[in-house]
């Protein structure tokens, strides 16, 4: 599934070739600037922690592959 801007949830077949391009580019140029992956737990230890994933790490994290595929399978 691929969630849209507005929260509405799509499948990734279902999305147009132009907005399947549109969102592998935009994975890439996120994942090359950096992605914040904020964590915590408010109980029983409050706690707040966050990483920066940059590469295929934040790419893997944004699920590239997927799209990746769906692109692939297209052509």
């Amino acid at each position: 599934m691929h969630t849209m801007e507005n929260g509405e949830e799509i499948r990734v077949a279902d999305m147009t070739d132009g907005h399947l391009q549109n969102t592998i580019a935009l994975i890439k140029r996120r994942a090359e600037e950096g992605i914040k992956i904020e964590y915590g737990s408010p109980w029983p230890d409050p706690y707040y922690d966050f990483d920066i994933l940059y590469g295929s790490q934040a790419e893997d994290h944004m699920g590239l592959r997927k799209y990746l595929n769906e692109l692939h399978r297209r052509e």
